[in-house]
C-alpha cells in the first residue's frame, strides 16, 4: 500500500479517486453541496408514519382479524375517562354532562358508553341463578313474609317472646349481583366503593393511529378546562392519576389501549429530544479532547452531519416517510458515522507528520485508511441489512436505512473531508496542516535501539484469556428457570444472563395512564381492554359462548367472557327456575300484600315483577345490549356478524402472561349446529368450528414472538456474514479469525457483565446485538491494517490507537445520552450498548494486541530463517511479504 514500500501497490481505482479528490476538490464539494441541499429539501418533506399495524405483515392473519374488528365496531379497544370524587352524586351528573359533550362531536367520537339500563336484567336474574339458589332464597323469602303477615295481624298474641324472622339474601345477592363485571344495581359504570365513574370512548380511528389519538388528548383537556369554568354546579376538573375529588371537584384522567400507545410512543420521542443534544455535546467534546483543535471537530461533524441528510434524503426518495422506529435513525447514524471521519483526520495528521505534502498526505490518507473504511462500512452495513430479513417492518426498513445511510457515511466522509482539506491546501499549501495538527510516526526502536513491542504478551494472553473465562463463565445459565426475588449476588449468579419479559420494566417509571389503568383493574376487577372473537352468525355465537364457559379450569388466563349470550339465560335453568317461579305465583295468591308492613309493600311490587320473568331466547334481548355484539352499519359485507369479548385474568403487562393468554384465545373450537336460530331450525348434524381472539394482546403476541425469533437469526446471519467478510479482506483465516477478537470477546464478556450486575435482555435492548456485531468490526480491522502495512503491533496501537478509542468514545456517547432518557426501554439499550463497546475496545489494547505481538514475534524469526536460507542459496531477499 501507499506510503510503505514493501507493501502491495494501491488498487487502480482507489487510486484514482484519492487523485480525483486532491486535484479536483471544488467540483466534488460543488457536487456534494448540490446533493446535499435536494436532501435537505427532501428531508423536509418527510413525515412520520405513526401508525404501527403497518409495521407488522400486512398477510400475517393476526393483523387481518385487527382490521376485521375494526371495521365492525370502529376500533380494537377503548379510549378510557375516568372520574374520581368522594360524592357520588357529583361524578354522576359530570359523567351525564361529559357524554353529551363527547357524543356530540362526531367528528372525533364514533360514541360514548358510560351507563347501560339494568332493568331488563334485574326483571329476569332469577332465571340466570341456580335453581338450588333459587328454592333456598324462596325459602327465606316465604318464611320471612309469613312471619311478618302473622305479626301484622292485630290479633297476633305471642304467648312466648320470639324473635321476627330475618330476610338475609345478601350472600346471593352478592352471587348474582353483576352481569360479568357491570353491577345489575346501578345503570353507570361505577365502582363498587361509589368513587369511580368510567367513560369508553370508541373514536373514529384505531389504537395504532397514534398522532390521531394525541391530538384527541390535547382537544379534550381544553373541552373539559372549558367545561371546568362553565358548567353550573361550579364543579372543577383537575387532570390528577393520583387524588380523589369531593363535592366540588372531581379528578379526571385517560387511559385504556389507545392512551397507553400513545404515552409509551411519545414517552421514546419526548426522551430522544435531549438525548440528542447531549450526545452532540458529548461527541463535540471528545473529537475536540482527542484532535485538541476546533477545525477536525467541525470538519468531521459537519460531513457527518450531511451525511445523515443524504440518508434522510434517500429515506424521502425510497420510502417516503419515517416510522416510530426509524425515526431514531439519524442519531445513531451520526454515532456511528462519525467514526470514518476520526480515522480520515488521524491518518491525514500521521501522513503530514511524516514530512510528506499535504496533497499527497490527504492522497495517501484516503487510500491508507480507506480500505479498513471501505470493509468496515460494507461489514457495518451487512450487519444492519441483515435485518431485513425480520418480519416487523420497523426493524426490516430500519436495517435497510441504516445500511445504506452506513454506506453513504463512510463515502461523504471520506469526500468531504479530504475535499475540504485539498481546498484548504490550494489556497495555503501550509493551511491544512495548521487546521488539523500533524503527528509523527511513533518510534519503532528505542534509545538503545531494540524495537519497541507489548511486553510479555504470553503473559498478558493467558491473564486476559483466564479474565475473559471467567466474566464470560457468568453469562452461563447453570441452573435453569429464575432466582428468588430476594437472592444475593452468589445466589443469583448461577443463573447467567437473563430475558426480562415484563414489557412494564420499559415503560416510564409511573406513567399516568398505567397507574391508572391498575387502579381501574382493581377497583373493577376487570382489565380495561378485551380481546374480540368474530362470529358470522348467532348459532356459531352461541357455540363459542359454550365452549368458553362450559369449563374455565380449561383456560385459566382468562377471567371473563361477555357474550350476546351473556344476557340469554341458559335453557335448561331457565326451564327448572320458570316451573319454581310458577309455583311461587300461586303460594303467595294466599298473602294479601296490605297486610304487610309499609317497608316491606315498596318493594312487593319489584318482587311480584321478578316472578312473572319466563324463558326467552337471544332475539328478545334487547338492543341496547344486543347492539354492544354486532356489527355497525357501516360495516362491510364480508365482515357483518358478532364479537365476544374475553378478558384477561392476567398482567398482560409481563410478556409471559400475554403470551400464555395469546395462546389460550389464538385458537378456539366450539360444536356449531348450522341452522340452529333460522326460522327453519337446524339444517345439520354439529360440525367443529375455529375461532380466533382478535387485539391488541395477540399482535404484541405476535411481535414478541417475531423479535425474539428475527434477534436469534440475525445474530447468527451478523456473524456469518462478518466472518466471510473478513477472510475475503485478508485472504487468511487466521488474520480473519484475530480481527474478530474483539467483536466476539467483547460482547460475549457484555453478557457476562450483564449477568454480575444482574441487567437483563429486553424486547428493546436486544435489537442492539447485531448493531454492535457490526459496528465492533471496525477496531479489529483498523488496527490489523496498520499492523499488515509492516509495523510492529506497538506502533500500530501508537499510530491508529488514539483514532479508534475516540470514535469508539464517540459511539459511547452517543449511546451512554440514552441513560438520561425518561424511557426506561431506550435507557436499557443505551447501557447495553455502552458495555459492549467499551468490553470491545479494552479486548482490542489486551488480548487483540497481545495476540498481533506473538503474530510479529513469529513474522520476524519466519523472515530470519527465510533470510538465512537465502543467504545460503544465493536466492533474493530484498522482499518479505507483510503477512
Amino acid at each position: 500500500m501507499s506510503g510503505n514500500p514493501s507493501s502491495h501497490p494501491p488498487p487502480r481505482l482507489a487510486l484514482a479517486y484519492a487523485e480525483m479528490l486532491v486535484r479536483r476538490p471544488g467540483t466534488v464539494m460543488l457536487v456534494l453541496l448540490l446533493l446535499l441541499g435536494i436532501s435537505v429539501w427532501g428531508t423536509s418533506k418527510l413525515t412520520i408514519n405513526s401508525n404501527q399495524l403497518d409495521l407488522i405483515s400486512q398477510d400475517l392473519q393476526e393483523v387481518k382479524d385487527v382490521k376485521r374488528v375494526i371495521d365492525m365496531v370502529g376500533g380494537s379497544g377503548f379510549f378510557m375517562v375516568a372520574l374520581r370524587g368522594d360524592d357520588e352524586a357529583t361524578i354522576k351528573k359530570v359523567a351525564d354532562d361529559l357524554a353529551v359533550m363527547v357524543g356530540n362531536d362526531k367528528e372525533h367520537a364514533r360514541s360514548v358508553t358510560y351507563k347501560i339500563p339494568v332493568e331488563f336484567v334485574q326483571n329476569n336474574m332469577v332465571l340466570f341463578v341456580k335453581t338450588e339458589d333459587l328454592a333456598e332464597g324462596k325459602r327465606r323469602i316465604m318464611a320471612f313474609l309469613k312471619d311478618q303477615i302473622r305479626r301484622a295481624n292485630p290479633f297476633y298474641i305471642e304467648i312466648k317472646k320470639t324473635e321476627p324472622v330475618k330476610l338475609d339474601l345478601q350472600d346471593l345477592v352478592d352471587k348474582y349481583s353483576s352481569v360479568g363485571n357491570k353491577s345489575i344495581a346501578d345503570d353507570y359504570y361505577i365502582s363498587p366503593d361509589r368513587k369511580m365513574v368510567m367513560l369508553l370512548i370508541k373514536p373514529m380511528w384505531d389504537t395504532n393511529q397514534i398522532g390521531q389519538t394525541k391530538q384527541y388528548v390535547d382537544k379534550l383537556r381544553v373541552d373539559l378546562e372549558q367545561y371546568s369554568k362553565s358548567n353550573a354546579a361550579g364543579v372543577q376538573l383537575v387532570e390528577d392519576y393520583y387524588k380523589m375529588g369531593d363535592k366540588k371537584t372531581v379528578a379526571y384522567g385517560f387511559t385504556g389501549s389507545y392512551k397507553t400507545a400513545v404515552d409509551d410512543s411519545y414517552a421514546i420521542e419526548e426522551s430522544l429530544q435531549p438525548v440528542t443534544i447531549i450526545a452532540l455535546v458529548a461527541i463535540f467534546a471528545i473529537t475536540i479532547a482527542f484532535f485538541r483543535k476546533w477545525a477536525p471537530t467541525l470538519i468531521v461533524v459537519s460531513g457527518t452531519v450531511a451525511g445523515t441528510l443524504y440518508t434522510l434524503g434517500f429515506t424521502y426518495a425510497t420510502l417516503g416517510e419515517l416510522n416510530m422506529i426509524t425515526s431514531i435513525l439519524g442519531g445513531i447514524l451520526m454515532g456511528f458515522g462519525i467514526d470514518y471521519g476520526i480515522h480520515f483526520i488521524f491518518r491525514t495528521r500521521l501522513e503530514l507528520g511524516a514530512g510528506k505534502p499535504y496533497d499527497v498526505a490527504i492522497r495517501d490518507a484516503v487510500i491508507n485508511a480507506g480500505r479498513p473504511a471501505l470493509v468496515s462500512a460494507v461489514v457495518v452495513a451487512g450487519s444492519f441489512y441483515v435485518l431485513m430479513v425480520s418480519e416487523f417492518k420497523g426493524f426490516s426498513q430500519f436495517g435497510f436505512l441504516a445500511g445504506t445511510g452506513t454506506l453513504m457515511l463512510g463515502f461523504t466522509l471520506f469526500s468531504w473531508c479530504p475535499a475540504m482539506l485539498a481546498l484548504a491546501g490550494r489556497r495555503n499549501p501550509e493551511l491544512p496542516q495548521k487546521l488539523i495538527g500533524v503527528m509523527k510516526p511513533p518510534p519503532t526502536n528505542n534509545a538503545s535501539g531494540k524495537e519497541l513491542r507489548i511486553p510479555r504478551p504470553g503473559l498478558v494472553l493467558a491473564v486476559g484469556c483466564v479474565i475473559v473465562a471467567v466474566v464470560c463463565g457468568a453469562a452461563i445459565p447453570w441452573k435453569s428457570g429464575e432466582p428468588p426475588a430476594d437472592a444475593g449476588f452468589f445466589a443469583r449468579l448461577p443463573y447467567g444472563v437473563r430475558f426480562n419479559y415484563n414489557t412494564r420494566a420499559l415503560m416510564p417509571a409511573n406513567q399516568p395512564s398505567v397507574v391508572l389503568q391498575d387502579e381501574i383493574n382493581a377497583r373493577f376487577k376487570i382489565a380495561s381492554d378485551p380481546l374480540a372473537i368474530y362470529t358470522k352468525d348467532l348459532a356459531e355465537t352461541e357455540a363459542l359462548y359454550k365452549e368458553l364457559t362450559a369449563d374455565p379450569k380449561k383456560r385459566p388466563a382468562i377471567s371473563q367472557v361477555m357474550s350476546l349470550f351473556t344476557f340469554v339465560p341458559p335453557e335448561g335453568i331457565s326451564q327448572a327456575n320458570a316451573k319454581i317461579l310458577e309455583e311461587w305465583q300461586e303460594e303467595l295468591k294466599e298473602i294479601d300484600v296490605k297486610a304487610l308492613p309499609p317497608e316491606t309493600q315498596e318493594k312487593a311490587a319489584l318482587f311480584f315483577k321478578m316472578l312473572e320473568a319466563r324463558p326467552f331466547d337471544v332475539h328478545n334481548v334487547p338492543e341496547i345490549y344486543a347492539s354492544q355484539f354486532r356489527h355497525l352499519p357501516t360495516t362491510s359485507p364480508e365482515n357483518h356478524g358478532y364479537l365476544t369479548f374475553i378478558y384477561p385474568s392476567v398482567d398482560l403487562w409481563d410478556g409471559k402472561q400475554m403470551l400464555q393468554f395469546a395462546d389460550q384465545t389464538r385458537s378456539i373450537k366450539g360444536m356449531v349446529t348450522p341452522g340452529k336460530f333460522t326460522q327453519g331450525g337446524p339444517t345439520g348434524a354439529p360440525v367443529e368450528k375455529e375461532f380466533r381472539a382478535a387485539g391488541a394482546t395477540q399482535l404484541y403476541a405476535s411481535l414478541a414472538r417475531m423479535v425474539l425469533k428475527d434477534a436469534k437469526l440475525t445474530v447468527i446471519l451478523t456473524a456469518l456474514w462478518i466472518l466471510v467478510m473478513h477472510f475475503a479482506d485478508f485472504r487468511n483465516a487466521k488474520l480473519a479469525l484475530a480481527s474478530v477478537i474483539p467483536l466476539t470477546v467483547g460482547l460475549a464478556m457484555m453478557m457476562g457483565f450483564m449477568a454480575l450486575f444482574d441487567l437483563r435482555l429486553n424486547f428493546m435492548n436486544i435489537i442492539i446485538l447485531p448493531i454492535l456485531l457490526g459496528f465492533g468490526v471496525s477496531h479489529g480491522l483498523y488496527l490489523l491494517h496498520r499492523f499488515l502495512e509492516g509495523t510492529s503491533p506497538l506502533v500500530a496501537l501508537r499510530s491508529v490507537g488514539a483514532a479508534v478509542v475516540s470514535s469508539t468514545l464517540t459511539a459511547v456517547a452517543g449511546f451512554a445520552a440514552l441513560l438520561v432518557a425518561g424511557h426506561n426501554g431506550l435507557r436499557s439499550m443505551g447501557i447495553v450498548a455502552c458495555i459492549g463497546l467499551i468490553t470491545t475496545l479494552l479486548v482490542s489494547f489486551t488480548v487483540l494486541a497481545a495476540v498481533m505481538q506473538l503474530m510479529h514475534d513469529k513474522r520476524q524469526k519466519d523472515a530470519g530463517r527465510s533470510s538465512e536460507g537465502g543467504s545460503a542459496s544465493g536466492g533474493d531477499t530484498s522482499s518479505t511479504r507483510a503477512a
